[in-house]
């Protein structure tokens, strides 16, 4: 799949699907009217040349704005590599914040987009039937036999606080074992041993082996937020006694935060970097598993980011007792 800026002449093609796909090109959301074949456009084709989808935006102070998008043919990664280009585009035009704005029948869109990292940062009530006095060929009935009424915003902040990801090196061995063992005392002090236990990382020699194999396999990414690094992600292959899928997968491996830098966003902007790691390898399953125990509460965090629970597994310690695992999964 090649993602590629729209040229003259894709004109025509894009005005018949535009026109295919919300009745003219001539496009309402919000309050904003606009002719959709006018505005910068990223086009998907096949290696062979064959366009298969077409996303329009407009850049402004609030960020990009998607205002058109579309695949010809349905789940066929189209729309996830369209949107990561336009993920691309935004930061590249030193944009805060990707957003859109859909209707409340588009039921496998609010699907597709919230798994992708978006958010829905609000809802307007009458929207459509307001956009319908301006545009009358909006149908009352919209998909699934729903009412077309309103409008919802979604967004994908695209940095946190100013935290850029780029590939982990060698130097960054000792900063990220520093991030698991503060997030260890962090744990600690609230009573949960149980995920890590009390023992710091950086002296564990299997940690430790671990790292120094994943930075040349190019596995590990980090968060840098002024000049210090404040995440780290590693991605690669399921590890022993993870159940097996037989199929093309990307695995999260580690995924840690500082704890300093709470709410910052630095966990949900690492997995939107494996999301479109996984889309640049053509692979449409992200898994993880975690910590189990307790309260659930991990688990429960990666369902918000849009993971769903499968297998559960149990690791013996050399205490005597079991660790219980989650397995989640995301489909891209």
């Amino acid at each position: 799949m090649i993602v590629r800026a729209a040229v003259g002449d894709d004109l025509t093609w894009s005005q018949e699907l535009l026109t295919n796909s919300y009745g003219a090109v001539h496009v309402i959301t919000g309050e904003n009217g606009r002719d959709a074949d006018r505005l910068p456009a990223l086009v998907a084709e096949t290696g062979d040349g064959e366009r298969v989808g077409l996303l329009t935006y407009e850049i402004a102070a609030t960020g990009l704005e998607i205002v058109t998008i579309d695949a010809v043919r349905p789940h066929a990664g189209i729309g996830t590599a369209l949107l990561d280009a336009a993920r691309a585009v935004a930061t590249g035009a030193g944009c805060t914040r990707l957003w859109l704005i859909t209707t409340n029948d588009n039921l496998d869109a609010l699907r597709f987009y919230q798994r992708r990292g978006l958010r829905i940062r609000a809802v307007h009530p009458g929207a459509v039937q307001r956009a319908r006095r301006r545009k009358p060929q909006i149908p009352e009935i919209g998909g699934h036999g729903i009412p077309l009424l309103d409008e919802l915003e979604l967004e994908l902040p695209l940095t946190a606080g100013g935290a850029a990801i780029r590939p982990g090196g060698l130097a960054d061995v000792k900063p990220v074992l520093g991030l698991l063992d503060g997030a260890t005392r962090w744990l600690a002090g609230l009573g949960r041993t149980g995920q890590w236990g009390t023992e710091p990382h950086s002296t564990n020699p299997r940690r430790l082996t671990a790292m120094m194999r994943w930075v040349p396999q190019g596995h590990l990414h980090v968060a840098e937020l002024d000049g210090a690094v404040a995440g780290a992600l590693v991605v690669g292959e399921a590890p022993e006694g993870i159940p097996v899928v037989y199929e093309p997968e990307l695995y999260v491996n580690l995924l840690v935060t500082d704890r300093a830098r709470q709410g910052r966003g630095l966990g949900t902007l690492l997995l939107d970097h494996a999301r479109v790691l996984a889309a640049r390898r053509g692979i449409g399953l992200l898994r993880v598993d975690c910590y189990a125990g307790d309260d659930r509460a991990l688990v429960g965090w990666y369902r918000r980011q849009g993971f769903t629970p499968t297998e559960t597994f149990t690791v013996p310690l050399p205490t005597g007792r079991d660790w219980p695992g989650q397995v989640l999964e995301q489909r891209l």
